[in-house]
């Protein structure tokens, strides 16, 4: 039997991230599964790159495991992006499910690649249904596809001694799990005791699903969980896209990837919107790694540009690090009407001035030489 990818508690998080190595050797795995099953030869030449690379030539036992990993254990399911972090003079081998695919990648490190992680933790919450029965409570955690159960209580629950001790648990659990919102199953009667023994924190976002029973298996919180799930992302989708086109009119966003490569690379963008499943090819500069749609030569450093099979996902790359919300439109059906990629910019600073364009003045001083004539050469940055 496959081994199930660990489930990505707050904790777990919170230690990859803070893991750190004196060395090098610390391997992530990032891997794109597509639909039509190609993901095992871009990882076979991933590996391969890898396995010339003089920076890893060390780290074979790590990149064995990952190969055994991917092409005898990993099993795609519903997710469509496999995380794995190796460092094997470390003891640390873990693997994930994430729900979003971004660019693939094998790199090593002295610390591990979170970017991925760190860009969807912003767009998934993180709840813990509550399912409340007259002599049993279950608590199950639910994050990013995926479901966890935790400890059941058993008991009386129909007097205010028993509902007290769920309620003290559900505290406990909100403090230790760090999970964003409870979700309540439960018959009318028990809802309406419990609801007052709950945290004011709790009671705040609470979430009511009197269809989701004690006795509900597991699968079936989880997929009434993503059904909701999708119809929140779906009404989020559809204001970031009624945004995006209103601040585009007004020239405060983007649109077109052309102009959007640009606003990543020049830092000027805020947040991408990109369509899911949109790729397109490109043109990277070896040297500098400047991306561009179609210039053969580099307009920064002038060597010549090599071909990329996917611009889109290249881009994506560039702007988690820049700090870029990266988010994928699934759902809203207006954003293909008038493009497949957007930027929305950064909010001007207080002061206006400091994003006006340079005065003709200003421009001949900062292209000046010595002498006062104009130089033939733009400025170096």
């Amino acid at each position: 039997m496959p081994p199930t990818p660990l489930f990505l508690s707050a904790a777990r998080i919170d230690a990859l991230a803070a893991f750190h190595s004196l060395e090098p050797d610390a391997v992530t795995l990032h891997l794109a599964v597509d639909g039509g099953g190609l993901y095992p030869s871009t990882f076979r030449q991933l590996a391969g790159e890898a396995r010339r690379d003089a920076r890893m030539k060390l780290l074979g036992r790590d990149l064995d495991r990952i190969e055994k990993y991917v092409e005898t254990e990993f099993v795609p399911g519903p997710h469509r992006m496999a995380a794995v972090y190796s460092c094997a003079k470390r003891g640390l081998f873990e693997t994930f499910a994430l729900p979003q695919p971004f660019k693939s990648t094998l790199s090593a490190g002295e610390k591990l690649d979170m970017r991925p992680l760190e860009a969807l933790s912003g767009q998934y919450h993180r709840f813990v249904a509550l399912l409340l029965g007259p002599d049993k409570a279950r608590f199950i955690e639910l994050y990013m596809g995926q479901a966890l159960e935790l400890d059941a209580l058993t008991g009386d629950f129909t007097g205010v001694d028993g509902l007290g001790t769920v309620a003290a648990r559900a505290a406990t659990l909100s403090r230790e799990r760090r999970y964003d919102r409870l979700i309540l199953g439960a018959v009318p009667e028990l809802e309406s005791a419990l609801i007052p023994l709950l945290e004011p924190a709790l009671q705040k976002d609470l979430i009511i699903e009197p269809v989701l029973g004690p006795d509900r298996p597991v699968e079936a919180v989880l997929e009434r969980v993503l059904h909701n799930e999708r119809q929140a992302r779906s009404v989020r989708e559809s204001v970031l896209v009624h945004r995006l086109l209103d601040e585009a009119r007004q020239g405060g966003a983007v649109t077109g990837l052309e102009a959007v490569t640009a606003a990543v690379q020049q830092g000027c963008a805020a947040r991408v919107l990109v369509r899911d499943g949109y790729t397109k090819m490109g043109r990277a500069c070896p040297k500098c790694g400047h991306l561009s749609v179609a210039n053969r030569s580099c307009p920064w450093c002038f060597c010549p540009t090599d071909m990329v099979l996917d611009l889109v996902s290249e881009l994506g790359n560039k702007a988690l690090d820049a700090g870029c919300e990266l988010y994928r439109v699934m759902y809203d059906t207006r954003f293909d009407g008038v493009c497949r990629i957007g930027a929305e910019l950064k909010v001007p600073s207080d002061s206006p001035k400091a994003n006006r364009p340079p005065a003709a003045r200003a421009l001949r001083g900062h292209f000046a030489m010595k002498d006062g004539k104009p130089s033939p050469l733009r400025p170096r940055e």
